[in-house]
């Protein structure tokens, strides 16, 4: 069966393709465009004109993709942009109309089940024999507009909370200079703390927990800075140990360097300049909560666990 699906964020936009059986699972095609359509929406309340167009244009773009493949189911869903603008519904029209996609809005808890599935299934691949990576876990997805928490426990169910920590919001919210004066860096970590404070201290509890992993576009991109890649390599990403005093030593550099010498670091993906530094703060504060050293990062995630989630769902449709 081939399937697609489709994870409409708040700064980034990604297509997966699979060829997708009980006792297999090839990937056909893997892409993403940052189309930030939820630029200034923290401000405004609602979805900016060219945001929305950016992104329609590159929805035509995967409806094209998706055509070539013959694809034979496909699922598209909206996560925090679509959750919070007052003209999402508007959105939802226009790209049906515009690309023939159907967007699904989902829920915090929703995306960050979703998640889990994508990550559980990308850090178990390869692991020891009946090991569960994620087992007693912290699982992090820190997006654009919203961060999830999943908090795995041995022979329990998952516990998930969603809040509104998203790197593209903080970035417009405290950051007014290039580079960003102490006084922003000082507002916006103020900021990640606050919104911390109101999680219920099992997420962070060191005792509890074996591993924190991370997923989602400030973890991967934070791991191809760390090995300093020319070009993104899912391979290198999946399964890589990102430290404390790497997410330390690029935040210090980060914070006094300029977008346009942003733009030359290795490993940093072309769109992300403006935004990296406020996910990494983010992730430094989680860190710190939980009292850990270090990160699994974990390639697939949303995405991954859409098209296993409509996989699932085919099945049950066919009987």
């Amino acid at each position: 069966m081939i399937l697609a699906g489709i994870d409409i964020g708040t700064n980034t936009i990604r297509l997966l393709v699979t060829k997708t059986s009980d006792s297999s699972y090839q990937e056909l095609y893997s892409g993403r465009t940052i189309t930030r359509l939820g630029r200034g929406l923290d401000r405004t309340g609602a979805l900016a004109p060219d945001a929305q167009e950016r992104t329609f244009k590159a929805l035509e773009e995967f409806a094209a993709i998706i055509a070539d493949h013959a694809v034979d189911r496909t699922a598209a869903v909206g996560t925090s942009a679509l959750r919070n603008a007052a003209n999402a519904a508007e959105f939802i029209t226009g790209a049906k109309q515009r690309a023939g996609i159907v967007i699904t809005v989902i829920s915090g808890e929703e995306e960050a089940k979703l998640t889990l599935t994508g990550v559980r299934r990308a850090l178990s691949h390869g692991s020891n024999a009946g090991a569960d990576p994620l087992e007693s876990a912290l699982v992090i997805d820190i997006g654009g507009g919203s961060t999830e928490f999943i908090v795995t426990r041995q022979g329990g169910t998952a516990s998930i909370e969603s809040r509104p920590l998203g790197a593209v919001y903080l970035t417009e919210r405290f950051v007014h200079h290039d580079p960003p004066s102490e006084d922003e860096l000082d507002d916006l970590r103020k900021a990640v703390m606050r919104e911390l404070d109101s999680l219920d201290a099992e997420h962070f509890r060191p005792a509890s927990l074996t591993t924190c992993a991370g997923t989602a576009g400030t973890i991967t991109t934070l791991a191809a800075m760390d090995q300093e890649l020319k070009e993104y390599d899912p391979d290198r990403i999946n399964g890589y140990i990102l430290s404390r005093a790497s997410i330390d030593s690029m935040v210090a550099k980060l914070s006094v360097t300029k977008l346009d010498a942003r733009r030359k670091i290795a490993g940093l993906e072309h769109g992300r300049e403006d935004i990296i530094l406020a996910g990494a703060i983010i992730a430094q504060e989680i860190m710190d909560r939980c009292g850990t050293r270090e990160m699994l990062v974990s390639d697939w995630g949303l995405r991954e666990g859409i098209v296993f989630d409509l996989y699932e769902k085919s099945r049950k449709d066919k009987g």
